[in-house]
């Protein structure tokens, strides 16, 4: 066995180095990334003269009295049911 190396290993070698000199730059490459959605909600409101996306519930954030309304019926429900499940809580 000889220690000669194979020619191939050298054009081998130059060719792993452009590929990875490829990846590296298509790597790099980022394209920024575009909101799409206020401009789509726009032109479909523009387009159907205000029958889709007309209201603005699309465009702006949730209202609060829901919430708050909705979260304090849902502790007069519990507060009634405590009361009912406990066995010792008799009613004068």
């Amino acid at each position: 066995m000889t220690d000669q190396e194979d020619p191939k290993d050298g054009a081998n070698d130059a060719d792993q180095e452009s590929v990875r000199s490829i990846l590296r730059r298509a790597k790099s490459r980022r394209v920024p990334e575009v909101d799409l959605l206020p401009g789509v909600q726009r032109r479909i409101r523009e387009r159907s003269r205000g029958r889709f996306y007309g209201d603005g519930w699309s465009r702006r954030g949730s209202p609060t009295s829901t919430y708050v309304v909705t979260s304090l019926l849902m502790l007069v429900i519990l507060v009634l049911v405590y009361f009912v499940l406990i066995p010792e809580f008799k009613i004068p």
